[in-house]
């Protein structure tokens, strides 16, 4: 009995420089030149070629992109999706409980805030809100919410700076400082 040949393709030499081009990419390292850069020495380049080839990669790219990606993610995730405080919407019920709105100089409330440390710059956002840094001032029951306590309101993220009579009959409620 004549026995068959195993015919060989014409594209087996071909795999196996392709499987052996893949398996060199698994020989490129890395190196740290600063805290900035780092260095990508491919070593299968640099032996055909007989000299060290390398490329400048910034990976604070990638990582930034990373984190602005997550950041915008974060942000969508938990932004409010309720009802937001308006002058002509005088109360609501935000993330943190009922909310209402005020209108009064800031003057000292920011100088309360400046004897605790905090150097934020004051300011009024486009839409009235008084700013203090990334922060909308608001008036809390400071004892349950301290001065610098950090809250959430259906207009974004608020910044205890000031209390009122209202803590005495609602705690829980929280006075947005605006400019209606």
């Amino acid at each position: 009995m004549k026995r068959k040949r195993r015919r060989r393709l014409p594209n087996d030499f071909l795999i196996l420089i392709i499987i052996g081009e893949l398996f060199a990419v698994s020989f490129s390292s890395l190196e740290i030149v600063n805290e900035s850069t780092v260095r990508t020495i491919d070593r299968r380049t640099a032996a055909i070629a007989e000299t060290s080839v390398s490329y400048l990669y910034d990976p604070t790219d990638s990582v930034n992109k990373g984190v602005e990606a997550y950041e915008e993610w974060w942000e969508e995730e938990h932004r409010w999706k309720g009802p937001v405080l308006s002058k002509g919407r005088g109360v609501v019920y935000g993330p943190s409980g009922k909310e209402t709105y005020y209108n009064l100089n800031m003057n000292g409330v920011v100088r309360i805030m400046r004897n605790m440390g905090n150097t934020d710059e004051y300011w009024v956002r486009d839409d009235g809100c008084k700013m203090l840094g990334d922060y909308i001032m608001v008036a809390a029951n400071l004892k349950l919410r301290p001065r610098g306590s950090i809250v959430e309101t259906s207009l974004g993220e608020g910044i205890v700076c000031d209390t009122g009579g209202f803590a005495k009959r609602n705690p829980y409620q929280i006075d947005v400082a605006v400019t209606w």
